[in-house]
């Protein structure tokens, strides 16, 4: 019994490194697999990582380009919205100085009305507002010798009266003469046409207007129309005598011209000047 119990006991003394040795190896063996798998594991992580990191800096890359873009954008808008304040600005500018201008048309209109009174009634003038003009129209006998470019007293009032009224900041006032078609000319008078002659009424008209009002020459427009102009149809009298008259128009005055700017000196002159020691 003793010998059968020491026989098993060598037997399993001899099998115990063998287990163990069987034990390590299965532990080595499935630590390898084990580990063969978490690197397996790792490297697909990594892959992904990389991956996710190529699209993440594409990704920033499109971002940066829709950044400037944007940004491109935006300052266009900028530009766009300052032009377009610009414009509104001198809009409301143009606007509110026609309405000022047209304030004073409307004031002098209302003050001629009192002045022409009596020549409105009886149909020697006419007062008329329209494409921002204020057109004053005075029958020529009011004014003119007959056939002549040579104002009677009662019309060098007149005139004096009615270009006070006209001489309005801002504006300017075109002097327009008519006739008819009459073709005789009396011996008196130095226009041998009718267009001479309503030319020579008009400038008479300046002249007279520049002495006795505050209107200065670039505020005068002198114009002879003859009778390429009529306002009623030329088949009688009375139609001839409506179609003789005198318009004083005031209008808004045009922008007063920029100065040229200086010349520019030829290209020698400008090298002279600049080498040292240069004397003339």
């Amino acid at each position: 019994m003793e010998r059968a119990t020491s026989d098993a006991e060598k037997r399993r003394r001899v099998r115990l490194p063998w287990v163990l040795l069987a034990g390590s190896l299965g532990v080595s063996v499935l630590g390898g697999w084990v580990a063969s798998r978490s690197i397996s594991s790792l490297l697909t992580r990594v892959e992904q990582l990389e991956r996710e990191a190529n699209e993440s800096e594409a990704r920033v890359a499109e971002l940066q380009v829709l950044r400037d873009s944007m940004i491109r954008r935006l300052r266009l808008l900028e530009q766009q919205q300052q032009g377009l304040t610009s414009q509104n600005a001198t809009l409301n500018k143009r606007t509110g100085d026609q309405n000022v201008l047209l304030a004073r048309r409307e004031a002098v209109r209302a003050e001629l009305e009192q002045l022409l009174k009596a020549e409105l009634e009886r149909g020697e003038a006419f007062l008329e507002e329209s494409e921002g003009r204020l057109r004053v129209e005075l029958a020529d006998r009011l004014v003119f010798e007959p056939r002549k470019a040579v104002l009677t007293p009662g019309g060098t009032e007149l005139l004096t009266r009615v270009g006070t009224k006209l001489a309005v900041e801002g504006h300017q006032v075109q002097v327009a003469v008519h006739t008819d078609a009459t073709p005789e000319t009396p011996e008196s008078t130095s226009a041998s046409t009718s267009w001479e002659l309503s030319a020579s009424r008009a400038v008479a008209v300046v002249h007279l207007l520049g002495e006795k009002t505050k209107l200065t020459p670039e505020k005068l427009v002198a114009a002879g129309y003859g009778p390429a102009h009529p306002v009623v149809l030329d088949d009688g009298p009375q139609s001839r005598e409506r179609n003789r008259r005198l318009e004083l128009q005031l209008m808004p005055a045009p922008p007063p011209l920029k100065p040229a700017p200086p010349p520019t000196p030829p290209a020698e002159q400008r090298l002279a000047k600049k080498r040292p020691g240069h004397t003339r």
